[in-house]
């Protein structure tokens, strides 16, 4: 019984000398915490190795909290069971120690600075300077949110529709819609006239048809089919005049869009043209009617 009762005093011993050796150890003078921790450990002559038997921790790892290496840990939640573990086993109280760590490695719950340097023995930091302030503050989130909103409405906003442009860039004066006669002669030669009070105006000739091709009644559509089916067509006269771009804008009847567009690509236009220079027109309108054969 004698010898078991002086082996723990000489543990006890032990223990109390190596708390009186930490307490040498000043945190104050030290810019972390691992740095302090290793300054304890060398105080009291234990090795890396000593501290992992004590604490069942890599010695790696506390290497790494040594040296403030927070990436090279598991994970910062262990880092915090490391940095327990480690206090500990130096006979320091771990609380200062878990919390400076914890400020150090920016956790969330950590101690506020002032509060983390008094607890380790320090000074809080002087008025003149500056915390670090909220990292969003609600002006910031409502001026995020009007952003975003104001994105989704110019996106969502139709396109403002402008005036068809000449090649060279000038804006083209509105042209009439395609006569719907069948006369085939244009008037060769007849320009039109500048516009009252411009002298400086350029002189426009407007497309005539020269060939217009009747659609032919397809057979295959009159069962079914009103007496009369409109087709609207659109298409772009090219300054050779002809007809490209053809497309359906209203049908009476889906049946009769093939023929329709198959007429309006023979038709013959001479072209327009702007101070003697032929130029396309865009956006012609005409409608192409289907009567039933008697």
């Amino acid at each position: 019984m004698s010898g078991q009762n002086t082996s723990a005093e000489i543990f006890e011993l032990n223990d109390a000398r190596a708390r009186l050796r930490a307490a040498e150890v000043d945190p104050k003078n030290f810019p972390a915490v691992g740095p302090y921790l290793e300054a304890v450990r060398t105080q009291q002559n234990l090795s890396l190795a000593t501290i992992s038997e004590r604490t069942h921790i890599k010695a790696s790892y506390i290497e790494a909290i040594e040296q403030g290496a927070i990436g090279r840990l598991p994970s910062r939640a262990y880092g915090v069971g490391f940095v327990r573990a480690y206090a500990e086993a130096l006979g320091l109280g771990p609380q200062p120690v878990i919390e400076r760590f914890k400020a150090e490695a920016g956790m969330a719950g950590a101690a506020k600075p002032a509060q983390a340097a008094t607890a380790q023995g320090g000074h809080p930091p002087p008025k003149g300077v500056a915390q670090e302030p909220p990292r969003l503050s609600l002006l910031a989130v409502f001026a995020i949110l009007a952003f975003m909103l104001w994105c989704g409405l110019s996106i969502t906003r139709p396109p403002e529709t402008s005036a068809p442009l000449r090649l060279d860039g000038v804006p083209l004066r509105p042209v009439a819609e395609v006569e719907a006669a069948t006369d085939p002669a244009p008037a060769a030669g007849r320009e039109a006239a500048p516009p009252a009070g411009s002298a400086s105006g350029p002189v426009i000739v407007k497309a005539q048809i020269v060939e217009r091709i009747e659609p032919v009644y397809p057979p295959e559509c009159e069962a079914g089919a009103a007496p009369t089916e409109i087709i609207d067509l659109i298409f772009t006269i090219t300054p050779g005049g002809a007809v490209v771009s053809e497309r359906v804008a209203a049908a009476s009847n889906a049946c009769f869009e093939r023929a329709a567009l198959n007429a309006l690509k023979r038709w013959r236009f001479s072209p327009q043209t702007v101070d003697g220079a032929p130029r396309p027109v865009f956006e012609q309108q005409v409608s192409l009617r289907f009567d039933r054969p008697s």
